[in-house]
Formats: C-alpha cells, sequence, structure tokens
C-alpha cells in the first residue's frame, strides 16, 4: 500500500479517482491545498501526487525522500521542477489529451464569436436598440488567415475545425517532423513567418522559458493590421502590457482569452474592463465528459508507476 496525496482539485471532482486508488489498495489523502508547506506537514511520506496548481519547486521535492511520481490533471508541468525531479528520480506525467477536444472547441467558437462580432449585436438588443448599422462591421472570415502556435494535440483539432471556415491555415511548430503533418495545413518555418501572415493568431504552445512573454510589443507588431488574438493555452505567452496597447492602438482588432498572467482576474484587471476582449475563467477545459477524466488518468498513472509499469504520458 502507497500514501498518496491529492494536494488541489480546483473545480474538478476526485471522489471517482480516489474509489479507484483506494480499491488498488493505496492510502489517499486529499489536501485541498496550493500551500507546499501543509504537504509537506501532512504527508511527508507519500509516494504519489496528484497535482492541478500546486508549484513542487526543488526545495519541496528534495524534502519528500519517498515520492516517485507527480502526476498532473493538465498538460501543462511549469510549475513542477521537471530537472530535479528526474535527478531525484521521481517520474513526472502530464494529461495532454482528455480535454483536447473542448480546448479547441472552445477557442473556435470564441475567434468566430469575435469575428462576427456576437457579443455587440447581443447586447446591442438587449439594450433595447436593433440598428446592425451601428455595428462593427465584421470582416468575411473565408478570406482570412488563421496561424497556430504549436501544431500539437489541440492545434490539430483547432485546426480541422477552423479549415471549413478560413481561407488557410497555417502553422509553426519546428518540433513536429514533415511526415507527421496533416494535410491542408501549411507549414511555416518561423515566427517571423506565422505573425505576417496571421489574421488570427491562435496561441497553443507549452509555457517554457522560450515562450514566455511570446507576444510582446515586437512581435505584435508583426501581425497584420487588425488582427485578432486567441489564447487557450497559458496567460503568461502574452505581455500584458503590450497587448493592451495593441488592442488601444488598433494593432490587434480583439482578443479572446481563457487564460491570464494572474488568476483569478483581480477586481479592475483591464483586459475584463477591455470592450474588444473576451475573458473566460480558464474554463476551456470543462464538459460533462472531462469533469468525470480529469483525474482518472492522472490516477491511472501513478498507479502504473507505483505498479513498476510505464505510465500513459511520461513528460521526463
Amino acid at each position: 500500500m502507497a500514501q498518496i496525496t491529492i494536494t488541489d482539485r480546483g473545480a474538478l471532482d476526485p471522489n471517482e479517482a480516489i474509489a479507484y486508488l483506494e480499491a488498488q489498495g493505496h492510502e489517499v489523502t486529499l489536501l485541498d491545498t496550493l500551500d507546499p508547506a501543509e504537504l509537506l506537514a501532512k504527508t511527508p511520506d507519500c509516494e504519489g501526487i496528484v497535482a492541478s496548481f500546486i508549484e513542487l519547486d526543488a526545495t519541496t521535492l528534495r524534502a519528500l525522500p519517498q515520492l516517485k511520481v507527480i502526476a498532473t490533471t493538465s498538460v501543462g508541468f511549469n510549475k513542477i521542477d521537471v530537472a530535479v525531479a528526474r535527478e531525484l528520480g521521481i517520474d513526472v506525467c502530464n494529461m495532454p489529451s482528455v480535454a483536447s477536444e473542448e480546448v479547441a472547441t472552445h477557442a473556435v467558437a470564441g475567434m468566430l464569436g469575435l469575428l462576427r462580432e456576437i457579443r455587440a449585436s447581443v447586447e446591442q438588443v438587449e439594450g433595447g436598440e436593433w440598428d446592425y448599422s451601428a455595428l462593427p462591421l465584421p470582416p468575411r472570415v473565408s478570406e482570412l488567415t488563421l496561424g497556430l502556435l504549436s501544431f500539437g494535440r489541440i492545434a490539430r483539432k483547432v485546426a480541422e475545425r477552423a479549415l471549413p471556415f478560413f481561407d488557410r491555415v497555417v502553422a509553426y511548430d519546428p518540433f513536429v517532423p514533415e511526415d507527421a503533418w496533416e494535410d491542408g495545413i501549411e507549414r511555416v518555418h518561423s515566427t517571423d513567418e506565422l505573425l505576417a501572415q496571421s489574421n488570427v493568431l491562435s496561441l497553443h504552445a507549452l509555457l517554457t522559458e522560450e515562450t514566455r512573454g511570446f507576444l510582446d510589443a515586437e512581435n505584435l507588431a508583426k501581425l497584420p493590421q487588425g488582427a485578432v488574438v486567441i489564447n487557450v493555452a497559458r496567460g503568461e505567452l502574452i505581455d500584458s502590457p503590450a497587448l493592451l496597447a495593441a488592442l488601444d492602438n488598433g494593432q490587434v482588432r480583439s482578443a479572446f482569452l481563457d487564460v491570464l498572467d494572474v488568476e483569478p482576474a483581480p477586481a479592475g484587471d483591464p483586459f475584463v474592463a477591455h470592450p474588444r476582449v473576451q475573458v473566460t475563467p480558464h474554463s476551456a477545459f470543462r464538459s460533462d465528459a472531462t469533469l468525470r477524466e480529469y483525474f482518472m488518468v492522472p490516477a491511472e498513472n501513478v498507479t502504473r508507476v507505483l505498479a513498476g509499469e510505464q505510465p500513459h504520458t511520461l513528460v521526463n
């Protein structure tokens, strides 16, 4: 029997996963904390961790001598010191596929809503008016190019959904081999090429030191005038003051953001208040199916590692 700690659950329901882990003979502790000190105080001998948003840095990892595996409930694992985990022999597993369909659909819904000025139209009617000539004039979507930063699972599903609407879909991802590229998606070989062609830019990159702040003033200036920005990946991919400036000077027409660099959005957040920005509360992953699955895949990863088997999705 191993001690397994679920550190934090957000809005997810871990009960099915807890029952599964206990049926495998493990002892499960649900902490519901983002404080590493509480993790160390209450379950210092845990062998497995299922984590969502807690930060597991080098100091914390070195203070958990029995730890063998960390399984996240997300694609991203930037809150875990993966290099130190590797050094200590701790497997780190992420979950890249459970909500790919939901996140991709959310991104496409957001971009189409912006391009068709849906919110402005609804708000006008709800305000007692009926005057389409007073609304912003939408572009014809079939004349636009959608650009994708990264071409992983979610970006591929975005492309699949978006192809019928857009003139072209282009993508930049230096890590995808040529023989794995999708038909109908044009490959570009630099971020400059991507930015120059993207009437709509959708961000899908993992957050790394190289991608942090990617969409800064310099790169925003490379977009076509009046571009639309979509971010359902990580808030830190965007230099927030630079995007706000681009919105105000017209370089960017509008933005749809499911993620921010500070979450939850603080009172008075300028993106939330901006009339040409739509913000959703990091909810792109949600559906009746994903709420059931989000803890089950990490739970299975933990049990596989503890049983000496290969996990579904090993990061390190």
